[in-house]
């Protein structure tokens, strides 16, 4: 601590300044007299903002934004732009070993004012510190342990440091190094209070009268201020929001908002208190000037007084810097002149010609050199003050006694530990130098007295706590008394708490209080030691918010590529030294200076040649200023800018801006005068040269010295507030919760739109039922029965428990009858009826402790669980069950078992259900004779052997109703005991019949069955019923005469024609022809996990599962007989047979020839593979280029941000991300644009006619389209994902990262933008995320599912495709990372597609009348509408149709069903949705009522696959449902031809007709009646199959296809259709019938493929031609649509 003091005392109250005053009342020092000589009312140039243009020879040089002057060597690592200095020491170490040291030791010839008017000149010609963009660290690693930077001694702390901006075009070998930017001019022309571009400078302007504006009132002011009152006046509020640097205060650490700012020319112009007040400033002395010139020209407008009153301020201000502060920093310079600024027209080296009428020379280069910026110019950081006086001085007019107002050393919200450390006894220390004062008289008064020499200071008694009386005695002569007062608002202001916050000093005080003080307060001493404001406590980020200035110093010396110490002496024409101890003169004299250049030889390891500038610049310092380096660089500077400088203001003669009586007035203004003409300064408050220190400034007689009021002593860091602490921040704060918070969001966002589309499915589903229930009869039965009812007389509800302890219920009533049946239902649905006629006894279970709930336990049955809803309804239902009971001759049993013993022994249906499958596998093991099985179930299940089926499950087996003629039959048949069930023995006899049995026993099981009054006969009328019976099973209707004739035709053929009633053996020959089929017959036994065997499956496995490739070769006609009849003769999955043998059709006479079979299965896939490349090679071909061209984008993307932009900033932020982001986003732009083409139905309709139809797959537009939009969405969600790692990366960045990032988004200064910010606040994120959800809506609803039950959000959602291309735009459009590319991939498909859309939007305007509307049965519509006079169209083409009766914006395809040749246009709709439902009852007459059918809106013909069906030699056509109306067009176009004449290119149609039944369709039966009348050559084959029979070789279809194929042979047509063609039952077998037809046409090439009708039978057409195509022979090209 005696250390401290001492060191304190030596700097402390340099009284000094006190001279000897003379003994009567002061005069005043003079003012100069302005008189307002302006010119005449001429015109001027006025120089610009920007510099541009000053030099017309060189219009670059001095501009902005133009790179730095070298002066010296390069010096960069690699001699590129690698910084230099990689073997220097760390910066961190130099500074505190050369750099530290206690401040309070003032400078004897410099003001602190002296140092920030220096400063606010730096700023004016310099402004290198913006960081280069992208931003490039080069963090300056912390020593351990540093004792403000690591003091935990973690030893990883890093100070964060940017690079300079360069110019870009630099940097790129060493012939062409990187260059640093100056952002404003090296010009002295205002730029700190103008602002260096034009927009700058017009936001500071009133555009009132020349002037400024300014603020309406500061709160100093006591009212607004006046357009005169300058001493009041301060720069407007930047409301507008101008760009100032704006880091966070250190104080306070927290962003403030950029507005708090006031108006000034230069960005960091708010850096400082004491910056800004040389701001404010020159602000009122240009407002000083337009109203002095307004004055003169009263009738100038406001542009005329602004650009004059800017050039006397610039000139006024090149007059001050020059004349007055210059040779005060430069003094070594200047001793040739006298101490003076050399003349403008006698610089040597600088002057055009020496003592020329000019000193303007424009061979200079006036750009700031690199060393000046990064070394020289810096020196000023030696003179900074850690904290600086205020003050403010009121002057006695009478006795011209002063009192000056000091303010405390400590701040009111400040604080200093050290002080109250001191405090010994604990007390608060009032916040007043006088306790310093008084600390300091009593402790060390003597030391004092000895540093003083001469000069006594005494404190004569106290006035007051806050008052003191100094009396300056000399050689024993009182010269003056000066009274020093506290004001407690004017406390010192410590540098390192007043950055970026000035306002809060200077909007109490005004600003002349700070000239006051600085003006009275000494700069630091030119030494070696940095104040701690700069060297530790200077401002930084937000993330390290204290840094060392002087480390930055050196560092951006090495950013710059500056050399050694030595290198830059050399170039200035300056002898290298050659140890440390030569760098400066006082080294061994002075103990200071020696030890100070020791500690920097110690640091570079006494190796000068690795000296930084900066360092070994500084230790040449000496109390005279800069050393000899440093003058020759700055001198150099200064003198460079005044001579290239055209406009200087005394180079009047050339500019003609001022005349001589103008120069003369700006030369007589002084810096004193002009503040005291701008500020509220008493006269005689501030010495004549402001930055002179008083001590300089003492007269002979000390007659300048009582002037004003000198410092109290020299401020140290130890007595103002402390400098808050280095803090850290983390950016990714608050985004830690956005991040996962939005992702969640959006997944949710997802799921919710999958659930809104199922809920809209299932509304649509149930709406469609509806519609369809109330367009048609109601076909629901009444239930028969009497209600089982509460006492209210309505129906009792309850509840069935249908798993007994599960909670599974549903609700349920109960009716009784007709006969012995109890059924349980709920609204019109029964769920089951209880069969009690073979029933006996039934108990009753009612639950002990439960009173509710009730159990009927029925034998052979599972038990009925019912749950009422009050006791009393539980006793109702009881006695009314036994009722019931006791009316229908059952008895019954009542058990009152406790609940849990209740459900625990229930037998429910889950346990039935159990219980029957294995009944049903123990059967039908044992028919298979596969006794491990079956004895295997029985052991498992010894209830087998007893159970016994109910006639409902009987039924249920076999997929039949309960009360069909046949179960009845078949189960009395069954029921050999008639005890009313059938047990596991009557079950296994009747299939052992089936499955092994001879024709003639099934045969007998039929006779049995349908000889009711078992007469041993079947009666004509019997057997009439018989069939009829089949035929109700499948819904199958013959007219009644047709069905006479087969009978008849029958008897007759069997020789029973006289004959009414037939016996077994009758029946035997009638059936005799059809003893094949009846050996194959079986019975399918369906809703049980079992599999039916049969043994002459097993028997002709073999054979029949070998291709009849493998086969013997067999005759043409016998291959023939089987190409169509033997490829239907396989019927089920469970049951692979075929073979069967049917009467012959009529195929064409086409050769055939043997083919090669491949030997292997390889060898066979290989086949296949070939197969599908030569079908599909276009496709593959343009597959491959849309890949191909896919992933050379991505790579190309990622390549760019890989390598050519690796060192970029958010490249460098985000790491590999940017690189998967951008090459997601590309491809995503080129799949989204070439999707349209897709789109573009007129275009690819045309084009499919033309030849490049031959080499574009055009049909394949829909599944290219679905590829390409896949691919697209992989590359979404690619993007989506890479963006949300790369937005957690940006998320970690600091703001002005993210500002240079992302120079198209503006956020303020004080925002930390975080995750939600980029996503929402900028366009480029909000309409990313918009985007997302409406892709996510788009995709979601273009499934198939939602095709299928949500059509119409399907179109809606697909027509938001406007709003996402929009959306891309301006996803772009934000240019966050790059320029728009979208539309470079948009504007060709994009042009393409508005024209194919204008051409649809020109056609499907037009209204089209319908002339016919036909409601068909299966609820289709036949719609016939006038077809427009330009309409050409090809047989299997589709339009689009839209109903004014319904939306006319809502377009649904359709194909057409009308040829070419035709007059009207035809289309037939199914009603299968909300949309065809409404449309099909808007055409119902009873609801037209004689009103005109609704009018439509056409768009098309779009072309499709099937209108190329002539192309092929065989072609297969096969329409399922619906899907038949492509054909039937087709099949039109055929009869039209037939009839004309016409030539058909095909060699053979196969025309395959699925329908459920003949019914469905019967329209088309007329058109395929038409084929059949007029296909003479046989081209056309038609077959039609019937899925909703049964299996052709099942029992209940055997007798119907038997009497199909009799009566076509006695009718020549179908018994069910009416038409010759072949009729079917079930389904087709797509790969036997093409492995026939590939056989059948061997030498055809191609055989064209073409379907439409439900996914499944299309999926299965694809699948057999794949199958097919294994083999050689003809290949299958397959063209599909769904609906």
């Amino acid at each position: 601590m005696a250390r401290l003091l001492t060191a304190l005392l030596a700097v402390c109250i340099l009284v000094t300044a006190l001279a000897q005053p003379d003994p009567d009342p002061p005069n005043p020092i003079p003012r100069v007299p302005i008189v307002d000589n302006f010119s005449g009312d001429e015109e001027y140039e006025y120089e610009s903002y920007d510099g541009w243009y000053n030099n017309p020879a060189h219009p670059e040089w001095g501009g902005a934004d133009m790179p730095l002057e070298r002066k010296v060597p390069i010096a960069y690592f690699d001699g590129v732009f690698d910084p230099s200095g990689n073997d220097r020491p760390n910066v961190l170490v130099i500074s505190n070993l050369t750099f530290e040291g206690l401040t309070g030791r003032g400078s004897a010839v410099r003001t602190a004012l002296f140092t920030f008017y220096g400063q606010q000149v730096v700023e004016e010609i310099l402004d290198a510190q913006r960081p280069g963009c992208p931003p490039e660290y080069e963090n300056m690693k912390v020593p351990l342990c540093h004792p403000l930077y690591d003091r935990d001694c973690r030893g990883d702390a890093e100070i964060p440091f940017l690079r300079s901006r360069h110019d870009f075009g630099t940097g790129y070998n060493p012939n062409n190094p990187r260059q640093q930017l100056n952002e404003i001019t090296p010009w002295i022309d205002g730029g700190l209070f103008y602002g260096t571009f034009k927009a700058w400078a017009d936001v500071l302007r009133s555009f009132s009268d020349g002037r400024l504006a300014h603020h309406p009132r500061p709160l100093f002011a006591r009212a607004d201020v006046g357009a005169d009152d300058f001493a009041n006046q301060v720069p407007q509020v930047n409301d507008v929001g101008l760009p100032f640097i704006n880091p966070p205060p250190p104080a306070n650490h927290t962003l403030l908002e950029v507005n708090r700012f006031w108006t000034i020319g230069n960005p960091r112009g708010n850096e400082n208190a004491f910056l800004l007040t040389m701001g404010i400033f020159w602000f009122r002395v240009h407002n000083w000037w337009a109203m002095r010139l307004k004055n003169s020209y009263s009738d100038h407008g406001d542009e005329f007084l602004y650009n004059r009153a800017r050039q006397f301020t610039i000139a006024t201000y090149q007059h001050i810097t020059y004349r007055e502060w210059l040779p005060l920093f430069l003094e070594n310079k200047f001793d040739d002149f006298n101490g003076e600024l050399p003349p403008y027209n006698a610089t040597p080296g600088y002057s055009a010609y020496f003592l020329s009428s000019t000193g303007y020379n424009p061979a200079i280069n006036p750009q700031i050199a690199h060393i000046y910026q990064s070394a020289a110019m810096r020196f000023g950081h030696t003179l900074v003050t850690p904290a600086n006086w205020r003050r403010r001085t009121v002057i006695d007019d009478a006795t011209g006694a002063r009192t000056c107002y000091f303010g405390p050393t400590v701040s009111n919200s400040g604080g200093n530990q050290g002080l109250r450390d001191l405090n010994m006894d604990n007390e608060e220390l009032r916040n007043s130098y006088f306790n310093l004062y008084d600390r300091f008289r009593v402790n060390t008064g003597d030391y004092i007295s000895e540093r003083i020499s001469n000069t006594a200071l005494e404190f004569q008694g106290a006035v007051g706590t806050n008052e003191r009386t100094v009396t300056i005695v000399e050689n024993g002569t009182t010269s003056s008394t000066l009274t020093y007062r506290v004001d407690t608002s004017l406390f010192a202001v410590r540098t390192c708490q007043s950055y970026f916050q000035p306002q809060e000093t200077i909007q109490y005080s005004n600003i002349g209080p700070f000239l006051e003080g600085m003006s009275s307060g000494a700069t630091e001493k030119e030494d070696f030691i940095i104040t701690p404001d700069l060297r530790g406590q200077v401002f930084g980020p937000l993330d390290f918010s204290r840094r060392d200035l002087m480390a930055i110093n050196m560092q951006r010396a090495r950013d710059h590529g500056l050399p050694d110490y030595n290198t830059a002496r050399f170039a200035y024409g300056l002898v290298k030294l050659t140890g440390f101890e030569q760098i400066n003169p006082f080294y061994g004299i002075d103990d200071e200076v020696t030890a100070a250049i020791e500690r920097i030889r110690d640091a570079y390891d006494d190796d000068i040649s690795k000296c930084d500038i900066w360092a070994c610049g500084m230790a040449e310092t000496t109390i005279n200023g800069p050393g000899e380096l440093f003058s020759e660089i700055l001198f150099d500077q200064f003198m460079r800018v005044r001579h290239a400088d055209r406009f200087w203001y005394e180079n009047y003669e050339h500019n003609e801006l001022f005349n001589e009586e103008e120069i003369e007035m700006i030369r007589s203004l002084t810096f004193r005068e002009l503040i005291l003409r701008v500020t509220d300064i008493e006269e005689d408050a501030i010495q004549v040269n402001p930055f002179m220190f008083v001590g300089r400034q003492n007269g002979s007689d000390g007659s300048e010295v009582q002037r004003f009021c000198p410092q109290p002593f020299q401020l140290s860091e130890l007595w103002t507030d402390d400098c808050k602490a280095l803090q850290n921040f983390d950016y990714y704060t608050e985004s830690d919760y956005q991040i996962p918070l939005i992702w969640g969001l959006s997944f949710l966002y997802a799921a919710s739109v999958v659930m809104v589309l199922f809920l809209l499915a299932a509304y649509n589903q149930h709406r469609t039922a509806t519609l369809l229930a109330s367009a048609r009869p109601s076909r629901a039965k009444k239930i028969e029965g009497t209600d089982l009812t509460d006492g209210l007389g309505g129906a009792m509800i309850a509840l069935e428990l249908r798993a007994g302890l599960k909670s599974i219920s549903r609700p349920v009533s109960i009716k009784f009858g007709p006969g012995k049946l109890i059924t349980l239902y709920n609204g019109g649905t029964v769920y089951r009826k209880i069969d009690l006629r073979n029933q006996v006894t039934i108990t009753i279970q009612r639950a002990f402790d439960d009173h509710r709930l009730l159990c009927l336990k029925i034998p052979h049955e599972y038990d009925a669980i019912i749950r009422c809803g009050n006791p009393d309804d539980r006793a109702t239902m009881i006695q009314k069950i036994e009722a019931f009971l006791d009316e229908i001759n059952i008895g019954h049993e009542t058990e009152e078992p406790v609940k849990n013993i209740l459900l625990a022994s229930a037998f429910t249906k889950m346990q039935r259900q159990e219980l029957l499958e294995a009944f049903f596998k123990a059967v039908f093991s044992e028919d298979a004779q596969e006794q491990t099985s079956a004895g295997s179930v029985v052991r498992q299940r010894k209830d087998v052997l007893d159970c016994e089926l109910t006639r409902e499950e009987f039924a249920e087996a076999m997929s039949l109703n309960s009360d069909s003629l046949f179960v009845d039959q078949m189960f009395q048949l069954i029921d050999q005991d008639g005890n009313g069930f059938v047990s596991f023995r009557e079950f296994l006899d009747m299939i052992v019949i089936f499955s092994r049995g001879s024709p003639e026993d099934k045969l007998k099981l039929m006779f049995d069955m349908y000889d009711v009054d078992k007469s041993g006969s079947l009666s004509r009328d019997e057997f009439r019923n018989m069939l009829k019976g089949m035929m109700e099973l499948v819904n199958a209707s013959v007219n009644p005469d047709q069905l006479d004739q087969l009978i008849d035709s029958m008897f007759a053929a069997a020789g029973f024609q006289n004959k009414q009633n037939l016996t077994l053996e009758d029946f035997n020959v009638l059936l005799r022809d059809h003893k094949e089929e009846l050996h194959n017959a079986r019975l399918n036994i369906t809703g049980y996990d079992v599999d039916v065997p049969d043994a002459s499956i097993k028997e002709k496995k073999a054979e029949d599962d070998q291709p009849s490739r493998y086969r013997a070769r067999e005759t043409a006609p016998a291959r023939a007989r089987r190409t169509i009849i033997k490829a239907y003769s396989r019927t089920t999955k469970q049951d692979p047979r075929g073979g069967q043998p049917v009467e012959p059709t009529v195929t064409a006479d086409i050769p055939t020839t043997k083919r090669n079979v491949p030997a292997t299965p390889i060898a066979r896939y290989f086949a296949s593979f070939k197969r599908w490349v030569e079908n599909y090679k276009l496709h593959i071909f343009y597959l491959s280029m849309f890949f191909l061209v896919t992933g050379a984008i991505f790579v190309e993307r990622a390549y760019y941000y890989s390598v050519e932009r690796e060192n970029a900033g958010l490249r460098r932020i985000a790491g590999y991300g940017v690189t998967i982001t951008r090459g997601a986003a590309s491809c995503m732009m080129w799949a989204y644009s070439v999707l349209l083409l897709t789109m573009a139905r007129n275009f690819i309709t045309f084009l499919r006619e033309t030849p490049f139809n031959q080499y574009v797959p055009f049909d394949a537009a829909v599944s290219f389209h679905k590829i390409i939009a896949l691919t697209a969405l992989f590359f979404t969600i690619m993007h989506c994902i890479g963006h949300g790692i790369n937005f957690y990366h940006i998320a970690t960045q600091t703001a002005n990262d993210l500002t240079c990032l992302f120079r198209e988004v503006f956020h303020r200064t004080h925002t930390l933008p975080k995750f939600s910010y980029w996503l929402f606040l900028t366009a480029t994120g909000f309409a990313g995320f918009v985007l997302t959800l409406v892709t996510i809506v788009i995709y979601v609803f273009a499934v198939q599912y939602a095709r299928r039950y949500v059509f119409q959000a399907f179109w809606f959602t697909h027509h938001w495709y406007y709003v996402f291309y929009v959306l891309m735009f301006l996803h772009g459009s934000g240019r966050l990372v790059q320029d728009p590319l979208f539309g470079n991939f948009f504007l060709g498909p994009g042009i393409v597609f508005a024209i194919d859309q204008l051409i649809s939007v020109g056609r499907n305007k037009v209204e089209i009348v319908v002339v016919r509307a036909d409601l068909l049965p299966s609820q289709v519509i036949g719609v016939y509408f006038k077809r427009p006079i330009t309409f050409e169209y090809k047989a299997g083409q589709w339009v689009r149709i839209a109903s004014l009766a319904q939306n006319p914006g809502e377009y649904h395809p359709f194909t057409l069903t009308s040829a070419p040749h035709e007059e009207h246009l035809s289309l037939h709709i199914r009603a299968v949705g909300p949309w065809t439902q409404n449309f099909r009852e808007s055409f119902n007459p009873a609801i037209l009522r004689g009103q005109p059918y609704p009018k439509l809106l056409l768009d098309g013909p779009f072309g499709e696959g099937h209108q190329d069906w002539y192309r092929f030699d065989v072609a297969i056509l096969v329409g399922g449902g619906i899907g038949v109306t492509p054909f039937a067009s087709i099949l039109k176009e055929l009869v039209h031809r037939f009839s004309i004449g016409g030539r058909i290119q095909s060699r053979k149609v196969y025309f395959i007709w699925v329908t459920r039944t003949q019914h469905q369709f019967e329209w088309l039966t007329d058109i395929i009646r038409e084929v059949e009348e007029k296909d003479v050559k046989n081209l056309v084959e038609i077959h039609i199959f019937i899925t909703q029979f049964f299996d052709k070789f099942d029992l209940r279809t055997t007798m119907l296809y038997i009497c199909e194929r009799h009566f076509q042979k006695i009718s020549g047509k179908s018994l069910f259709t009416g038409l010759r063609s072949v009729t079917h039952f079930g389904r087709p077998d797509f790969s036997r019938f093409f492995d026939s037809l590939q056989e059948e046409h061997f030498l055809v090439p191609k055989i064209g493929v073409f379907s439409c009708g439900p996914p499944g039978m299309t999926k299965n057409v694809e699948a057999a031609c794949a199958a097919t195509n294994r083999y050689e022979g003809p290949a299958f090209y397959h063209h599909f649509e769904n609906f």
